[in-house]
């Protein structure tokens, strides 16, 4: 009895050391904006978005499809329709990465990571602004994608109403 209950307070201990204190939300903004010059704006917001930062600098964050909210209902719908996003087939846009040389303190950091947006991950490379204030960490990035290198076809007649090239706007307070 006693060497188990040695082993278990050893396990217990090093797990307690070796875990990585970590942050969390689910109600990050996730934005995107594909809009052209002479057309009516196209920016969509997700204010449920998950992610997870831990101590190591590691970043995941997830968004649902069809969390994103136009303002226009039209609009919104045929975003989640099979010929754009296809929400039922692709419910979900992920990010898995790292922030380069990160150590819990303010500043600007290299974030590089996988992002799968309709079925294709790709990787990123942008930089991320992390600010703590109290035990909040708030963390914002901003980066540009291609439409077409997700697999996303845009009609011929809507080339000129959607743009090729996406931003992409995630602020987190992480907690």
């Amino acid at each position: 009895m006693k060497s188990i209950l040695t082993f278990m307070l050893t396990v217990l201990i090093t797990l307690a050391t070796t875990a990585q204190k970590k942050v969390t939300t689910k109600s990050g903004v996730l934005k995107f904006e594909a809009s052209t010059e002479n057309f009516e704006p196209v920016v969509a917001i997700n204010k449920t978005t998950s992610a997870i930062l831990k101590e190591d600098g590691s970043l995941a964050v997830l968004g649902l499809i069809k969390g994103f909210q136009f303002k226009k209902k039209l609009m919104q719908e045929h975003f989640n329709q099979k010929k754009f996003m296809d929400s039922e087939q692709f419910p979900k846009a992920k990010f898995a990465g790292t922030l380069a040389d990160y150590k819990g303190e303010d500043g600007k950091y290299t974030v590089t990571g996988n992002l799968t947006i309709h079925g294709v991950t790709k990787e990123v490379t942008t930089m991320a602004t992390i600010k703590n204030v109290d035990s909040t960490v708030y963390l914002h990035t901003k980066f540009t994608v291609l439409v077409a290198d997700y697999g996303i076809n845009v009609k011929s007649k809507l080339t000129k109403k959607i743009a090729e090239k996406v931003i992409i706007e995630i602020d987190l307070e992480l907690k």
